[in-house]
């Protein structure tokens, strides 16, 4: 389990209390380009924290199906402006992708050619997502969302890391259209 998922939920309970199933829907529609958002990962992420202290959960019934929302406490919110206050560590950005490129001299050519294509493809969709997440960002009024938090930097933030990713998808789309186009004309 990436440890990085603790600190993900931590952060969204901290901007509103959530079930399970909400928090898996929000990391699948905002952030499945950072990490899985399989129920799975989130329920045993969740198990751990309730465990460690940091989430408490209340359950409530909604008709026959009981919910169990989850709240971060001050143990959990500790927890996280310790994480959140850390540099960033360059050596954690990994591109496994890269070690298939790297061997893709033993690759018949037009395998090499359909799986280039295909990377192209997939980061487009990448780029399209993510630009559809920054025009609801963008639509976002902080006005209307909870009080007591300083909900203009928390969108700024959000922002920078939306941008980063379509700058990230948009060099890939042009790195390896250009290695496409090389690879065309001398197999």
């Amino acid at each position: 389990l990436p440890i990085s998922m603790e600190y993900l939920i931590l952060g969204l309970l901290i901007l509103s209390p959530m079930t399970g199933y909400e928090l898996q829907q929000f990391i699948k529609k905002n952030l499945a380009l950072i990490c899985s958002h399989s129920a799975g990962s989130v329920q045993t992420a969740l198990s751990k924290l309730e465990k460690e202290g940091k989430v408490t959960a209340s359950e409530t019934a909604e008709g026959k199906r009981r919910k169990k929302r989850f709240s971060i406490t001050e143990t959990g919110r500790a927890s996280f402006s310790r994480w959140v206050a850390q540099p960033m560590q360059a050596d954690r950005v990994k591109n496994m992708e890269l070690s298939r490129l790297f061997f893709a001299g033993l690759a018949q050519p037009e395998e090499r050619l359909a799986a280039i294509r295909d990377y192209i493809r997939q980061m487009e969709e990448t780029r399209g997502v993510l630009c559809a997440i920054q025009e609801y960002f963008q639509a976002t009024d902080p006005k209307a969302l909870p009080p007591d938090i300083d909900w203009p930097q928390v969108l700024r933030f959000q922002g920078y890391t939306i941008q980063y990713g379509i700058a990230a998808a948009e060099f890939e789309i042009g790195w390896y259209g250009r290695l496409l186009h090389e690879l065309e004309e001398q197999p």
